[in-house]
């Protein structure tokens, strides 16, 4: 019972704040709690939890490879730009994200249809009726005198 009351107490007074209070705060005033309501959380639970981030810095013991990391991908970059200057053959087989664009758009306009095979039986008098000088279809932008 010890558990199940203060967290019925804090689930209880939150609906009455958020029904109650929250509606009549301005945009503002509720940006402004937000941020407060977020930095209290965040510093209480690095306070909670300081031992276990203590305790679970794997990821430091990677942090010794970074440079030999960083200095691999500078050396191949570099090796790989005086290559291309000299020769030209490392980036030719490499296209552009806009060249790859182009040649699909290229493609999917080749495949489409033409505009006169687009339309059928239905259509075609559709067009027709719309386009006819004395249309019978309302709302068209004609006066009603011209009906």
């Amino acid at each position: 019972m010890e558990l199940f009351l203060p967290g019925l107490f804090v689930l209880l007074i939150s609906a009455l704040f958020i029904f109650l209070v929250v509606p009549r705060v301005g945009s503002l005033a509720l940006a402004v709690i937000s941020i407060i309501t977020l930095i209290a959380v965040i510093s209480n639970h690095a306070y909670m939890f300081k031992d276990e981030y203590r305790l679970s810095t794997w990821q430091n013991q990677l942090g010794s490879y970074a440079p030999f990391a960083v200095l691999g991908v500078a050396i191949i970059v570099i090796l790989l730009v005086a290559v291309n200057m000299f020769t030209g053959k490392v980036m030719e087989t490499i296209k552009a994200p806009v060249e790859i664009l182009q040649t699909s758009v290229q493609n999917a306009v080749s495949s489409m249809p033409s505009a006169a095979s687009a339309t059928n039986y239905v259509t075609s008098n559709i067009n027709k009726a719309m386009n006819s000088p004395k249309s019978l279809i309302p709302a068209l932008g004609y006066k009603a005198s011209n009906v």
